[in-house]
């Protein structure tokens, strides 16, 4: 006699029950599917760390910039206050002025328009493909403030790099003033965009919080 469906499906499932097959079931389950879970999670931490890694760079270099500009400032400010104590004592001083003026634009003129044209490409690499317009459209905002910070840098150049530079103008103040308050500004604007670019890449607990 042939074993009815029944019978066979009652075979099936003792033979599902059997010790050797949970035995072997574990172990499959064991080799395969546990390091592939092990692997996917293993991948997610290191994609979230170097995500996190990213975003406290992003701070950084901004932060860069933000002292870069604000020693330019001050090597202008520290000049005029030098030659309102001792007026026209160094005729060569307007020159060295512009040579160390030359020297610090020069630094943040290296570094400021360079350390975020390459984060559209991390985004990807990050797994975040679909944030690349937010990226850029940031990046262009960063871009526009910085040429707004070095049209502030220009007025200090044309006004104490001269070659016949008259302490005693009081224009040197006003514009000293004007872009101080100018170029402040415009670093908490900076900041503000290098904080929104850093938040793409936090975890988005994290994202969420105040900074």
């Amino acid at each position: 006699m042939l074993p009815t469906q029944d019978g066979r499906k009652g075979k099936s499932y003792r033979f599902l029950k059997h010790p050797f097959f949970l035995l072997l079931f574990g172990t499959v389950l064991s080799c395969l599917v546990v390091p592939w879970i092990s692997e996917v999670s293993s991948h997610r931490r290191l994609l979230q760390q170097q995500r996190v890694n990213l975003a406290a760079d992003i701070l950084k270099q901004a932060l860069q910039d933000d002292q870069q500009l604000s020693t330019i400032h001050t090597r202008f400010e520290f000049f005029y206050k030098e030659q309102i104590a001792f007026p026209l004592e160094d005729p060569s001083a307007p020159k060295q002025l512009h040579e160390s003026f030359a020297k610090l634009y020069s630094e943040f003129d290296r570094h400021a328009w360079w350390w975020d044209h390459d984060l559209p490409l991390k985004s990807v690499l990050l797994g975040l493909p679909d944030r690349q317009n937010d990226i850029r459209k940031l990046h262009d905002l960063y871009k526009q403030n910085l040429v707004e910070s070095g049209k502030q840098v220009e007025r200090l150049r044309k006004q104490f790099c001269v070659e016949r530079y008259k302490p005693d103008d009081p224009e040197n103040k006003k514009v000293l003033d004007e872009t101080g308050t100018a170029l402040e500004k415009l670093a908490i604007d900076r900041g503000s965009i290098a904080g929104n670019m850093a938040r793409i890449f936090m975890p988005p607990r994290w994202s969420r919080a105040s900074w």
